[in-house]
Formats: C-alpha cells, structure tokens, sequence
C-alpha cells in the first residue's frame, strides 16, 4: 500500500506542476469566450476596446485579421467562417468589380491598410486550405487582384490605396511587409523587398522603419526613438524573406533577455538606451513570436516568462483598458509557444 501511496504523491505532483506550468495560457474556449463577452459589440463586431468601451471605440480590420489568425491556429472552423460572413457584410466594398477593404467601419472611411490586407488575405488563403473552402481562397484572391491594380507604387505595393480620390500612398513601413503572402501570390518585383528589409538594416541593433520607392531612399518613423512592435514585425518580415536572423538585433535582444529580462516600449535609435518607461503585452508576445521563428527556445522561455505577467494573462483582467490587439498578440504568442513546448 506504501508503493502506491507514494507513486500517487508523485502522480498528483506531476499533475500539479503541469497545472501551474499551463494554467496561465488562453485555451481556445476561454479566447473566444473572452471575445465574445467582453469584446463583441451587438452587431457581434470586436471593438478596439472591451466591456464599457465596446460600444464607443473604433472597429478595426485589424482586430477581426487577428482573430481569424488565432481561429486559424485554433482549427475553429464554425469561428472562422462567423467572421468571415462578418468580414464581407461590414468591410468589403465592392467596386467597379474590384473589392477593397476597409482598415475600419465608418461612413467616410475609404481607405484601406495593406497590412491588415495582407494580414486578411493570409488567413484566407490558409483557411481555404484547411477547411476545404474555395469561398475563402476566391475572396483572398479578390482582394489581392484589387491591391495589384489600384496599390503598386513603382511595382511596389504602398501602405495603402484611396478609392473615394484614386489615389495610393507614396511610402512603404516595412512593418507592413507581408512576405508569405506575396511569394504565395507571386508577387511583381518579390527580390525587391527582400533588398528593401535588408537594406533596412543599420549599424544600431534597430532597423528603419519606411522606405520611398520613387526615389529609393529609407527614412525614420521617427529620428529619436524607436517602436518594439514595428522593430519585432519588421525582424520578422526579414526572417521569413530571407532565412537569416539579422544578427545585430537578435545579439541586442538576446543581451536584455540576459541582463535585466525587461522590453521597454521605446528605445533611443542611436545609443539603444529605454526611452520609455512602460512595458507591453504585445511586444513581449512580439519578442515570443520572434524567437520561435529563429528557432532560439531559450530566449523564447524568457519572454513567455515575462508575457505571463501582463495584464492580458491575468486572473481578472480589465478588459476596458487592454486593447484588444494586445489581447490577441499574448493569445496567440502563448498558444503557439504551448503547442511548440507539447511537441517536444
């Protein structure tokens, strides 16, 4: 009886530690919970806001992009196919036979965002693909043809494209670059925007952040300081482009996650310095998402580590205050890295 006594202490502790190592990551069942009751307005849109600001602040595309990201991952098909009814009801426009997308509801709102675009098209691709739907590859390559004809600035597609004045933007944020969907989508001139994130690169651990393809120049997003979320995206975008880990930021990261294991919001382009006091969920899931794509699990521990104690991870969490793209960042950073750790 002793034997067993004991290999039940041993089996309840295992439990227990695999309880405390995982009960802090979002489930597919709480996620959506959480979006629905405390995101969702009436028409069952997601505000940028939860709970007293649902029904107040902006609708983005961004937000329903993200989403349908975490649905993707989560093989929620009954989900995925809501917002993707949502999507065409409230932010698809049709047009001259062209469909544009709105970056968010609005009456005078006629402009589009290619990041969200790309971000939109991506999971429609994907889940055409995994849910057998060619109304989603069908949609995704609509709105694709439409970025093709209305959104090339020098064979480049820009930041975005007015249709109420025909007009589209002059500047491409790297930050917006989408490489998967435009090597799937063939896009004109792919070799072009792997030369344009490389040349992004700057002898600071920090990249630049737009680039002019008219004149071919780079410029800041701003000359002091830095932003960790358009930094992390933009490393990214140049991981996926061209295999290789931009060796000055990814030493620079790997040095914070070593020393004091903090992300500041800002940096001071030139010396690396904080320029800011605060933290964000989003850059921390950013810097998760980051170290899973250059295969670095060590330093993607750290800043799990640090992503747990954010305000979206929480027990009780005040979803009045916590934008939901950060919301949706630590969710789907925490249920990727959980399902990287049980495929060990």
């Amino acid at each position: 009886m002793n034997s067993y006594a004991v290999k039940g202490t041993i089996l309840l502790i295992c439990c227990m530690a695999l309880f405390l190592n995982f009960s802090a990551l979002p489930v597919t069942e709480s996620v959506t919970r959480t979006v629905e009751r405390h995101y969702q307005n009436s028409d069952r849109l997601i505000s940028s806001y939860g709970d007293e600001r649902r029904d107040s602040s902006p609708i983005l595309l961004e937000s329903m992009g993200q989403y349908m990201e975490y649905l993707l991952l989560a093989d929620d098909q009954k989900g995925f196919e809501e917002q993707f009814q949502l999507l065409q009801e409230h932010f698809a426009v049709e047009q001259a036979g062209e469909i544009h997308l709105k970056w968010q509801i609005g009456e005078n709102i006629s402009t589009n965002a290619s990041v969200d675009d790309f971000r939109i098209i991506e999971v429609l691709m994907a889940g055409g693909e995994k849910f057998h739907d060619a109304a989603y590859t069908d949609l995704a390559e609509q709105i694709w043809d439409t970025m093709i004809r209305t959104q090339l600035t020098d064979g480049l597609i820009t930041d975005f494209y007015d249709r109420s004045w025909k007009q589209q933007s002059s500047e491409l944020h790297l930050s917006y670059i989408n490489f998967t969907v435009l090597e799937d989508m063939r896009a004109p001139n792919l070799e072009e925007y792997k030369r344009i994130l490389r040349g992004g690169q700057t002898d600071t651990p920090f990249f630049i952040e737009i680039y002019h393809p008219r004149d071919k120049s780079y410029h800041t997003a701003d000359p002091e300081t830095v932003n960790m979320i358009d930094q992390f995206l933009i490393a990214m975008q140049y991981v996926k482009s061209t295999n290789e880990t931009p060796s000055k930021f990814h030493d620079w990261l790997q040095k914070q996650a070593k020393a004091d294991n903090v992300l500041h919001g800002r940096y001071n382009r030139t010396t690396a310095a904080p320029a800011s006091s605060y933290e964000s969920s989003s850059v921390y899931a950013l810097a998760v998402l980051y170290s899973l794509a250059v295969h670095d699990q060590e330093m993607a521990d750290e800043w799990f580590l640090k992503l747990q104690k954010q305000a979206p991870m929480q027990a009780s969490p005040s979803y009045t205050d916590i934008h939901f793209f950060d919301y949706m960042y630590a969710s789907y950073a925490a249920r990727l890295y959980e399902a990287g750790r049980s495929s060990h």
